[in-house]
């Protein structure tokens, strides 16, 4: 059996059931915002998507939505649902977001470390240090665990502010 909105798909109803079980599957976008954008009946919705996954997945799923006017009252309304959603998983603990190990490579985390190094030696606190930098301290925290992808500019910064000189080779 096809379902309507599916009009425009290949996919089975079996597919789409599948695909939508799997918030990574590489069709999950796609076939979710469809089922969001032309299903009207909730109930119908939600035997299809999981809740969770769609609180995990609205903000994208949102944003794709947005890029057809049509479906603007559309979005408001499943932003409510989603607002309403994510205050009864909260009351029940469960958490929506998942963290994840990032992998961050070891010649970005060594130079992190070095600055990190080099400030607490010049004795300045993470703010003391963005405030010279004129930044803010979230993004000196970020510097200093790597997690920030910095360019050339920035280290050419960061060497300044802690009076280095800033020396880059290639091997």
């Amino acid at each position: 059996m096809r379902a309507h909105w599916l009009w425009d798909s290949r996919l089975s109803l079996e597919e789409a059931k599948e695909i939508l079980k799997d918030k990574d599957h590489i069709k999950f976008d796609l076939c979710a915002e469809n089922l969001l954008a032309r299903e009207g009946n909730l109930k119908e919705v939600f035997k299809l998507l999981d809740k969770k996954i769609f609180c995990q997945k609205w903000p994208v799923l949102k944003k794709r939505m947005k890029r057809d006017a049509w479906n603007q009252t559309r979005v408001t309304f499943l932003q409510m649902i989603y607002e309403h959603l994510y205050k009864e998983f909260r009351k029940q603990g469960v958490r929506l977001r998942e963290w994840s190990e990032e992998k961050i490579p070891a010649e970005r985390k060594e130079i992190a470390d070095q600055i990190k190094a080099i400030r607490q030696s010049l004795g300045y606190t993470q703010k003391e240090f963005a405030q010279k930098m004129g930044s803010i301290q979230q993004y000196i925290s970020r510097l200093e665990t790597g997690r920030e992808n910095f360019s050339i500019d920035t280290l050419e910064q960061v060497a300044k502010c802690l009076n280095k000189k800033l020396v880059v080779s290639l091997k």
